[in-house]
């Protein structure tokens, strides 16, 4: 009787250990998000009617292009993300995101303005000197002088929200298996995009708001951004270009315009065609124009847009077509990825005055192989560099425009502490965050790189 007590005893012991054995791989390995990727897209028309779209000054523009949504939706067993590019100046609807998480269980959300300045803005946002104030050289914060929940208010912004809402639900609806991959490559263009800030010795900063003669400028990033989402027999599903630059040369033209963005997604899809989504991610073009502006005129503004679109679709279909899926694409598990997003928010001094603002930022890794940093606002073309620079993920993208739902949801311009220093539009004019906020928000968005690469690694326990 003894004996065979003592023989139970064992062998509970020993299942116990090998549970234990179990339990301690299972949570080494968790760390490792590595799980099927899904991914959905939808595309959803926002363009108001004939007689209600007016520009920021509240100018009446002619119907000419169509606006829209776009969304795609990336989903694994951990993470849940819906970024949307929206042909708007800026777009930042608490609204969107919170029905998005109550509606369709999106965890977090990007929404993303390509900038366009012939786009229609909301009652709320118009600028009509004297009879409201210019709330974006104000020095403070625009969530101090913009009630944004309260853009609902306009009839079609509202309608807006809502449709940006259902096309995430939409795409969350119908997910397929997914591959994605992603890099950037070079791309000059003879319509964009140059340094608009002309510093010169001892002299005030000249804004070189268009550059007809092509003179070089800098600090330039000539390089393109790509992230093709393909289904598991290789069909691209979606192509996301992210690139730096003002879309501006429709500004003022009286029509309703997608600008260059909307040149650059129309090739993409007809190229690519009907199935794959074309996407345009604005970056860090707080100080970057196309070269050409106020030298146009007519129907020859319009011509020049088309064709710096497609300049821009071409160079990033040339990058997209060297990139290659990853090991093991052929394998049953081909479509697990490691999806990782993390979300901070910063408080940081505004530059005059004792008063704080509130800063988000959302940062996503994908497979080591992708990192994108969401800012809700217009970072100045150095912070992408430094930021591209000191990223241990190859392809390290700024996100700019793009609010995620904490914080203020815009910020206006986000200059380098030498740019304030130098002063000029955008560094000492339509800025009011601290200098070294910029600085501040790059360092953040290295260690929220770091923390989900650190994250991802597991130790294997070996049965002894």
């Amino acid at each position: 009787m003894k004996s065979f007590v003592l023989r139970a005893s064992l062998m509970a012991a020993s299942l116990i250990a090998a549970w234990g054995l179990v339990c301690l791989e299972r949570t080494a390995l968790g760390d490792d998000k590595s799980s099927p990727l899904y991914a959905g897209t939808a595309k959803v028309d926002i363009t108001p009617e004939a007689d209600t779209a007016v520009d920021m000054l509240g100018r009446r523009l002619s119907p000419r292009d169509r606006l829209f949504a776009r969304v795609l939706v990336l989903k694994n067993d951990d993470v849940s993300l819906a970024i949307v590019s929206v042909d708007l100046i800026v777009f930042a609807s608490p609204k969107v995101i919170s029905d998005a998480k109550a509606k369709w269980g999106i965890r977090h959300v990007i929404l993303s303005a390509t900038h366009t300045h012939a786009g229609t803005v909301p009652r709320g946002l118009i600028i009509n000197p004297p009879m409201s104030s210019d709330w974006t050289r104000s020095n403070r914060a625009p969530a101090d002088s913009i009630d944004w929940p309260g853009l609902s208010a306009d009839p079609w912004y509202a309608a807006t929200e809502a449709k940006i809402v259902a096309a995430i639900g939409a795409a969350t609806q119908n997910l397929f298996a997914a591959r994605i991959v992603a890099g950037k490559g070079p791309f000059e263009s003879a319509y964009m995009a140059h340094n608009r800030r002309l510093v010169r010795p001892g002299a005030p900063v000249v804004a070189l708001w268009e550059n007809p003669d092509r003179r070089p400028t800098k600090p330039v990033d000539p390089t393109v951004g790509v992230i093709r989402v393909e289904d598991l027999t290789g069909k691209p599903r979606a192509l996301a270009v992210q690139y730096a630059c003002h879309p501006v040369t429709t500004m003022g033209s009286g029509v309703v315009s997608r600008d260059f963005p909307g040149a650059m997604v129309d090739y993409v899809e007809q190229e690519l065609g009907p199935d794959c989504l074309a996407m345009y991610l604005q970056g860090a073009q707080g100080d970057l124009d196309p070269y050409d502006l106020h030298n146009l005129r007519g129907e020859n503004r319009f011509n020049i847009v088309r064709r710096a679109g497609i300049s821009l679709g071409q160079g990033a279909l040339r990058v997209a077509a060297d990139l290659k899926v990853r090991p093991g694409a052929g394998a049953p598990d081909a479509s697990k990825a490691t999806l990782q997003v993390k979300e901070s928010l910063l408080t940081i001094p505004n530059r005059t005055g004792n008063r704080t603002t509130e800063v988000g930022l959302l940062t996503i890794v994908i497979d080591r192989t992708l990192a994108l940093v969401a800012l809700p606002g217009e970072p100045f073309i150095q912070h992408q560099l430094d930021l591209s620079a000191k990223s241990p993920v190859a392809n390290t993208f700024i996100l700019g425009l793009a609010y995620c739902g904490q914080g203020s949801p815009f910020v206006v311009y986000i200059p380098t502490a030498q740019a304030v220093k130098e002063g000029g539009y955008g560094a000492t004019e339509c800025s009011f965050l601290a200098a070294d906020a910029g600085a501040k928000l790059v360092d953040e968005a290295l260690a929220q790189i770091r923390d989900l690469q650190a994250r991802r690694k597991t130790t294997r326990v070996a049965p002894r």
